[in-house]
């Protein structure tokens, strides 16, 4: 249960608690709201006041009381804020423009071969113009851009993409001063695996989930790991990078060879299979391609250990297995990963976390990284008001921090 606190000077503290309680359990009477967040009737009726004023919230409708009383109800209005999400690969672009609620507005995709920083922030800048140009510009929250881990984090916050074989040539780059320079709204760089955890959290399988591990198949390989409903990032922000974990059958290579999407293409075009994209994968595996086949049984076989141990050192209560693959590519490998898990764990152990795939599909990264900048609004801060400030990390000055 969200709590609140009844000091005047957590006032944006306890407007993000109520705006978070509503966006969870609405539509809620003011009753409601205060009983769920421990504030008291009085001050959830001011903050609801203020909330209101500020679009936020809307008053959506009565429900008949014990006594024949009907408490207004409320809940968030979509329109009050926007986000957008953007996710940036090898191959393309994808972008969203999301509400308040979590709707889809716009969307943007763009295939589109490797790009320098230059063009690649060309293009961003245009992509975030053409999603929000239907939008109010003051309730555009913030974009969040996803990339290939692993990033490098600076003041606090993701700086740049550091992937040399994803992004060879961005290591000096600081995307998000670069971006700072173009774009008005807070950028908010994350992860592409975290990016993708973030969405299934609040949209998919991992809403129901105390903790779990994110196993991410994109242009490679990817990890992140969620407890609360919330990232763990670790100490340089790079927690669960599963694609670097020494793959011994490989020739000492990491494990993220093994799921390099672009040997396989190169792979088939040999052969005189033209693939470049995750649905002709699909398609092969559907009429059984050899090539293909074998491809998944030694990235199966490759990750299950990997999968394994992420079990015994983390303890989640599922591995989710998700990302841009289309759904037949990833039933594909689940299936494989089905069989091999079995024989690998200890008959010990006296529960294993349970193997889900994730529900969202190809915008799993986009629909994640436009939940950040709503989230920086909705979510109460995680430790105490007073280490809240500093604990902020993506620092720019909150919506609600604004003079009423």
């Amino acid at each position: 249960m969200l709590k609140g606190t009844n000091l005047e000077h957590a006032r944006v503290h306890n407007l993000r608690t109520v705006l978070e309680t509503v966006r969870l359990h609405g539509p809620l009477s003011r009753a409601d709201v205060a009983k769920r967040s421990g504030l008291t009737p009085q001050t959830v009726s001011n903050l609801v006041t203020e909330l209101l004023g500020r679009g936020l919230l809307r008053e959506s409708g009565m429900r008949q009381g014990a006594r024949g009383r009907s408490p207004t109800l409320l809940s968030l209005r979509p329109d009050g804020a926007y986000s957008i999400g953007l996710d940036l690969d090898r191959g393309h672009l994808t972008g969203l423009l999301i509400d308040l609620a979590g709707e889809v507005r716009a969307r943007v995709h763009v295939e589109r071969g490797f790009p320098s920083p230059e063009e690649a922030m060309d293009l961003v800048v245009e992509t975030v113009g053409q999603l929000s140009s239907e939008v109010d510009q003051r309730r555009l929250w913030g974009v969040g851009i996803g990339f290939p881990g692993p990033l490098r984090i600076a003041g606090g916050a993701v700086d740049n993409v550091i992937n040399p074989e994803g992004f060879p040539g961005w290591e000096s780059v600081s995307v998000r001063s670069l971006l700072a320079r173009r774009l008005s709204p807070p950028v908010f760089l994350e992860n592409n695996a975290t990016a993708a955890a973030l969405g299934e959290s609040y949209y998919g399988v991992g809403a129901g989930l105390s903790s779990y591990f994110y196993c991410f198949l994109g242009g490679g390989l990817g990890g992140a790991i969620v407890a609360s409903g919330r990232p763990v990032r670790g100490w340089q922000g790079n927690a669960g990078e599963l694609g670097y974990l020494p793959s011994g059958g490989d020739g000492g290579d990491h494990l993220g060879r093994r799921f390099d999407m672009f040997r396989l293409y190169a792979r088939l075009n040999q052969v005189g299979v033209r693939a470049s994209s995750y649905a002709d994968l699909a398609r092969l595996v559907a009429d059984g391609h050899p090539l293909v086949l074998g491809w998944l049984d030694a990235a199966a076989e490759g990750l299950a250990p990997a999968l394994v141990a992420a079990e015994y050192l983390l303890d989640p209560e599922a591995i989710v297995i998700g990302g841009a693959w289309e759904r037949p590519l990833v039933d594909a490998l689940v299936a494989r990963l089905e069989s091999h898990l079995p024989r690998l764990r200890s008959p010990l152990i006296p529960a294993n976390a349970r193997l889900l795939t994730a529900d969202l599909g190809a915008d799993a990264v986009a629909r994640g990284v436009a939940t950040i900048p709503l989230q920086e609004l909705l979510a109460p801060f995680p430790t105490s008001l007073a280490e809240a400030e500093t604990e902020r990390s993506h620092p720019y000055e909150h919506p609600l921090v604004a003079v009423r």
